[in-house]
């Protein structure tokens, strides 16, 4: 009737202005841990069990989906959990905790006080049953003692080198999981060479791209991935992994390899001229063949594709973090420390996401955000980005909160 159709064209927006199209802040954020605020969060995660995990100094949070805080783990066999850097779930809902760990090695040479046996190692914890308030730890992973690549050689033992670096100064810096369990591990340390007196990064890399069964045994670390120069197939200063795989539980969620690196070197090392490597896994006859995903690099190459791509040159100054929307919509998440910004492509690689219904393009919009400040789309140093349920979670680690964001044209 004429009341309604009144309604409806005062309510109605029109669906040519894709400039409207982007990312509008949930409130409340997040920035209650268990006991207190969260004191610089610098992961999020949501897992299959639908949880949301935060990390920040006090330890690994487990929060609902409604921010309420539930448990807190901030001790591992009898060690504070301590320098968290990536938090992950598998499909049997094991947490992988990418942290710090004190040991005593006999004739290990470490330069952390106490003495040179006294070391502070990087680790990956595995955990299960964190959110029944029992949690064990089913298996540790250790720098180096579970790098294959360091087996009968000199470098199996925590060591300082003649240049000064030390197997302290590596570290896990991210975690991802595959439909089988299996596990992506990515290490950063210095760039080292036989010159130096280091362990040579081609043989015993501190930078490297790792693989590792769903038992926690060492399968390989990728040597096709550059760990000493930036490339468009390198594991150069590796900040951060993803996989295609990802919540909500499914019964059959494929077997695609393929991932994402994040590369963030240091500001004395050469910067790279991609920040995102994207990588194809392929199975050939000759045996797994790592390749440049050719799909998403000729993308950034087609200007009537879209007004930017995942391998535009330059496009970013420091990414931390990586996710991915397994879901229909495919979205990949590139969080920017050196820009506090959070970029967003879709699956081919294009900057920006799908235009509303009726636009009268297929054109993706931009709608990547930030800049820095501590505004609803502002972030302070932010080093975590998940995503579930058309939700975008960053943990925005300068300004002290979890910051959650959805597209304005996925709200019903």
């Amino acid at each position: 009737d004429a009341t309604t159709d009144e309604i409806f064209e005062q309510g109605e927006t029109d669906p040519t202005l894709v400039d409207d199209v982007g990312y509008v802040p949930l409130n409340p954020f997040y920035t209650q841990g268990v006991g207190g605020p969260l004191q610089n969060p610098v992961d999020v995660y949501i897992g299959y069990d639908e949880f949301i995990y935060v990390a920040d100094d006090r330890g690994l949070h487990v929060l609902d989906l409604a921010g309420r805080p539930q448990f807190l783990l901030d001790q591992v066999e009898g060690q504070p959990l301590r320098d968290i850097t990536a938090i992950v779930q598998d499909r049997r809902l094991d947490v992988y905790i990418a942290a710090r760990r004190d040991t005593t090695v006999a004739g290990a040479d470490c330069p952390s006080p106490g003495g040179p046996e006294q070391c502070d190692l990087a680790v990956v914890y595995r955990v299960r049953g964190l959110t029944s308030g029992v949690p064990r730890v089913e298996d540790i992973l250790w720098h180096p003692f579970d790098d294959g690549s360091r087996r009968f050689t000199r470098f199996e033992l925590p060591d300082t080198y003649a240049s000064g670096a030390s197997d302290e100064d590596v570290e896990f810096t991210g975690v991802a999981t595959l439909a089988n369990n299996r596990l992506y591990v990515t290490r950063r340390g210095p760039v080292n060479n036989d010159a130096t007196g280091r362990p040579s990064q081609s043989f015993s890399p501190f930078n490297a791209f790792i693989q590792y069964t769903a038992d926690g045994d060492y399968i390989q670390f990728v040597r096709a991935l550059s760990p000493d120069r930036p490339s468009l197939l390198s594991a150069y200063f590796p900040s951060d992994v993803v996989t295609f795989v990802g919540p909500p539980q499914r019964a059959n969620a494929g077997d695609r390899e393929d991932f994402l690196l994040a590369l963030s070197p240091p500001t004395t090392e050469p910067t790279p001229t991609c920040g995102v490597v994207s990588v194809q896994v392929l199975e050939t006859t000759a045996g797994i063949e790592y390749s440049v995903d050719s799909g998403r690099l000729g993308a950034a190459g087609n200007p009537d594709a879209g007004d930017g791509a995942l391998f535009e040159a330059d496009q970013f100054r420091q990414p931390t973090s990586l996710a991915f929307a397994a879901d229909q919509t495919g979205y990949l998440f590139v969080l920017d420390a050196g820009k506090d910004s959070l970029f967003v492509f879709n699956q081919n690689g294009i900057e920006g996401v799908a235009p509303p219904p009726g636009a009268g393009s297929t054109r993706p919009v931009k709608a990547s955000f930030g800049g820095s400040g501590a505004g609803p789309l502002q972030f302070s140093n932010p080093q975590g980005v998940a995503y579930f349920d058309r939700i975008v979670y960053v943990a925005d680690t300068g300004n002290g909160r979890i910051s959650r964001y959805q597209l304005n044209t996925d709200f019903e």
